[in-house]
């Protein structure tokens, strides 16, 4: 190519032709990196279940063995969280209530009663707070007894399907988790009575009965009621740390709110599945007979897990109280210690579960484009540590969080 010029030609360069531009499938990139990670040696005996939905599209990002069941462990506490949000609401508080019969003089009562309704997080404070309102009412005596009413609950104390080597948590419907059952009658609910009696004396209240179990008679006078914390702060301080006791208490709770007093594991179990079934068309095939997952009669898959997920995301007036409960990586929780230095680190969200040869992770989390993701993983049937089964998982969140839809390489 030449130019005419008045001085003459001149001669341009040619221009350069650009470099051929590779356009790569970013969905099939990401699908190979997660098959790579699962090349692991681990599944020559393990088995895994996998599933990945953009929240907004509903699009599958990644599938493997989605509809295979395993047991899901503390994940199990996603479903127990979602259902106590969905239909007690983030607002209900836990009533502890004290109540007496007639009262003579105005100072002297025949029985008082002390009432629980499974409050998960009640405290001996608590218990002593009340004993203060005996005291301001003006009482100085109670000549008959002190009865305990448990009735929130039924009697059953311990889950269905838990190993015997499990630390035994003897639900009650009145209990204080850091108050062992009293040693006679192993009863939670005896032992807050006796707190109760114990702090009524010391404050000068003379008290002529015992401690007994029973239930609160229709003509009484209510005294005083302690409240909990809000559900939605409850929630919070099971899924983070992980805690069994109130998984199992807000799943009774949920039975006995949906399906009527007392409480049990099976109305929980009916509750819980049926809440399911108001959200999805077709709920994938599944098992819960305990809120916190201790028990291997549990069995979920990762499609379950993801459809819940995807559910609680869209639901505008629980979504932000179930989300503020996950573990973040790298942060705190259950996931403090992990995805540290990763891609991960702050921004993937997810409850973990751990039984003896059993892994899950279940989650959120943002890809670099801000698509959020829900995922679910479950690895079981491995003999070890979970640290394998662990580093696995860190490595697909990790994955899915570098995600980018619009990615380009040049040669």
């Amino acid at each position: 190519m030449f130019v005419l010029t008045g001085c003459g030609l001149i001669t341009s360069k040619p221009s350069e032709p650009h470099p051929p531009q590779i356009t790569i499938n970013p969905i099939e990139s990401l699908r190979s990196d997660i098959d790579n990670v699962l090349q692991d040696d681990l599944f020559t005996t393990a088995s895994i279940g996998v599933k990945v939905v953009s929240v907004d599209s509903g699009e599958v990002i990644y599938s493997k063995n989605a509809h295979k069941l395993h047991h899901p462990a503390s994940t199990t506490k996603l479903f127990t969280a979602s259902a106590a949000l969905a239909k007690l609401g983030p607002d209900h508080q836990f009533e502890t209530t004290l109540y007496t019969d007639k009262v003579t003089d105005g100072k002297v009562v025949e029985n008082i009663y002390l009432k629980g309704s499974a409050d998960p997080v009640l405290q001996s404070n608590d218990i002593i707070n009340l004993a203060d309102s005996i005291v301001q009412s003006g009482i100085t005596s109670i000549e008959g007894n002190l009865v305990v009413d448990e009735t929130y609950f039924d009697t059953v104390r311990e889950g269905p399907g838990w190993m015997w080597d499990d630390r035994p948590l003897q639900i009650s419907g009145l209990s204080i988790r850091e108050i062992e059952p009293d040693e006679r009658s192993s009863n939670r609910a005896i032992a807050c009575g006796q707190l109760l009696k114990t702090a009524l004396i010391q404050k000068g209240i003379e008290i002529s009965g015992k401690v007994v179990v029973g239930t609160v008679p229709i003509e009484t006078n209510k005294i005083a009621t302690h409240l909990s914390p809000l559900l939605s702060d409850i929630i919070k301080q099971m899924n983070k740390p992980s805690d069994n006791w109130i998984a199992e208490f807000l799943f009774k709770s949920i039975g006995a709110e949906v399906k009527g007093e007392p409480g049990t594991w099976k109305k929980g179990r009916d509750a819980v599945s049926e809440f399911l079934g108001e959200i999805m068309d077709n709920t994938p095939t599944h098992r819960f007979v305990d809120g916190s997952g201790l028990s291997r009669y549990n069995l979920v898959n990762a499609e379950l897990l993801t459809n819940l997920l995807v559910y609680m995301y869209h639901n505008f007036v629980i979504m932000p109280e179930f989300m503020a409960s996950l573990p973040i990586a790298g942060v705190d929780g259950t996931l403090t210690n992990r995805m540290q230095g990763m891609y991960a680190e702050k921004v993937l969200r997810a409850k973990t579960g751990t039984l003896s040869g059993v892994s899950a992770l279940a989650g959120y989390t943002s890809t670099m484009d801000g698509e959020v993701l829900a995922f679910g993983i479950l690895i079981s049937h491995y003999v070890g540590s979970a640290a394998k089964a662990r580093e696995i998982q860190d490595k697909i969140g990790n994955i899915l969080t570098q995600f980018r839809r619009n990615k380009t390489l040049r040669n």
